[in-house]
C-alpha cells in the first residue's frame, strides 16, 4: 500500500468518524467532551514527538542522519497536526450543520 493510499484511507476513516459523531451527538456535554478529547490527542501526540526528538538529538551521533531523522519526524508532526486540525474542523462543521438544522426545524 502506498503512502498516498494510507493517507487517503486515514482521511476516509476520519470522515466516517465524523459521520458517526454527527449521528451520536445528543447533548452539549458530548460536544465539550469531544473537543477536550481532540485537544488531548493533539497534546499527547505533540509530547510524544517532542520526546522522540529529544531521544534522537541525544543518541544519534552522525549529524547527517540526525538531521534527516529530525526532518522526517518534523514532517510527521506537521502531518499529524494537520490531520487532527482537519478532524476538528470537520467535527465543527458537522456540529454547526446539525445545530443549523435543529434551529430551522424549530422555526
Amino acid at each position: 500500500m502506498t503512502d498516498q493510499n494510507k493517507w487517503k484511507e486515514m482521511s476516509e476513516d476520519i470522515s466516517d468518524i465524523s459521520k458517526k459523531i454527527k449521528n451520536n451527538l445528543s447533548s452539549e456535554q458530548n460536544i465539550d467532551d469531544l473537543k477536550d478529547s481532540i485537544k488531548a490527542i493533539k497534546e499527547n501526540v505533540s509530547g510524544t514527538i517532542n520526546n522522540l526528538i529529544d531521544i534522537i538529538e541525544n543518541t544519534v551521533n552522525d549529524e547527517e542522519i540526525k538531521k534527516d531523522t529530525l526532518d522526517v519526524v518534523n514532517n510527521l508532526r506537521k502531518e499529524i497536526s494537520n490531520m487532527v486540525d482537519s478532524t476538528k474542523d470537520k467535527v465543527s462543521d458537522v456540529i454547526n450543520f446539525d445545530t443549523s438544522i435543529k434551529k430551522s426545524e424549530e422555526e
